[in-house]
């Protein structure tokens, strides 16, 4: 296959991306990438006006790049790369060759106006999404036969692997920018007789009251964040009520790192986190039954432990970035078969 690929980052990739997880057949796939490099350093607004002038200028050379190529079928990582692409074959009638996004998700500003996007949602063949019941509600708002999407849970490299543990791991470790409950979280931890350490965007605790024992970092390298997960006692992630996407890569990196997490119930997290068994859900905007959950896991370590193996366990078998590979690429196949046989 020629595919393009729409991703996004600070810098071009470095590698073949998903390819890399690939078995040796699909590494004869010619792949070319166009990127995106947005500023994640502002809340609602801000980050809109700073991330989709970028995005719609990727759809562009998108454009562009398809009349000098002729691909088999285009890829986007997430809706921010691809929604807008979408868009623009929509409003100019291009529908070739056949546009995919993984790991698709309706939020931000296209949910604003959901009617709008069920018409761009044209010049979109086919999303996968990350959990069975984010389908569900897709087939519902946007009109998405359900032939359209396919469920590939979101799988993530083991970025704790090699990683040597800070030599006080007695904390709680929180963490993640997108849909999260801070207001709630932050109640629920500020009177457990433990360090509980954040990172975050400081401008997730606006107006918030920090406790004492509580620290917050900005985002940090991945290798400072990895030392972090390994060492801390469990995960506690608190988000807000949402049909979509939100939380999925902290739960499984979270779950990568062998630990137990206290996790908001959401229809994303009951089906990543096995309550009672890698984790505990709560429900949500509830800081006492958060509080109480963290306060398990804290007099039971033994316990914390064992949901921590059982975690790791699940990631093996269902989130790694091996698993999600293969499952897109059986999309990418499909979708290149179909448009072929016409």
């Amino acid at each position: 296959m020629r595919v393009l690929c729409l991703v996004d980052g600070p810098v071009k990739p470095p590698d073949r991306w998903m390819w890399n997880h690939l078995p040796e057949e699909a590494q004869q796939d010619e792949v070319d990438f166009l990127w995106a490099s947005p500023a994640d350093r502002f809340p609602k607004w801000g980050k809109f006006l700073s991330y989709y002038p970028q995005y719609i200028a990727l759809g562009w050379r998108a454009m562009q790049a398809r009349r000098r190529k002729r691909y088999d079928v285009i890829v986007a990582w997430e809706s921010k790369t691809g929604f807008p692409f979408g868009a623009l074959r929509s409003l100019m009638g291009i529908y070739t060759p056949p546009l995919v996004i993984f790991a698709f998700s309706f939020k931000g500003v296209a949910a604003s106006f959901p009617l709008i996007s069920r018409n761009f949602m044209r010049g979109i063949d086919h999303v996968t999404v990350l959990f069975p019941a984010e389908a569900t509600y897709y087939e519902q708002v946007l009109g998405v036969p359900s032939a359209h999407i396919t469920v590939c849970p979101l799988g993530w490299h083991d970025l704790c692997k090699d990683v040597e543990p800070a030599e006080n791991g007695d904390f709680i470790f929180s963490f993640g920018r997108s849909y999260r409950d801070y207001k709630t979280f932050i109640k629920a931890v500020e009177d457990l007789p433990v360090k509980v350490i954040i990172n975050t965007r400081k401008f997730t605790l606006k107006d918030l009251t920090i406790p004492s024992h509580v620290t917050v970092n900005e985002m940090m390298p991945e290798r400072e964040y990895a030392r972090l997960l390994t060492s801390a006692r469990f995960v506690a992630i608190s988000l807000q009520e949402t049909r979509h996407a939100a939380g999925e890569s902290a739960l499984v990196q979270a779950m990568a790192a062998g630990k137990a997490v206290v996790a908001t119930r959401t229809p994303s997290t009951s089906y990543y986190v096995e309550d009672g068994v890698t984790g505990v859900l709560t429900p949500p905007k509830n800081a006492e039954a958060m509080r109480e959950a963290c306060f398990y896991l804290l007099n039971h370590p033994e316990e914390c432990r064992s949901m921590g193996v059982a975690a790791r366990r699940r990631y093996e078998e269902l989130f790694t970035s091996e698993h999600t590979a293969r499952c897109q690429y059986a999309v990418l196949q499909k979708v290149v078969q179909m448009q072929r046989e016409g």
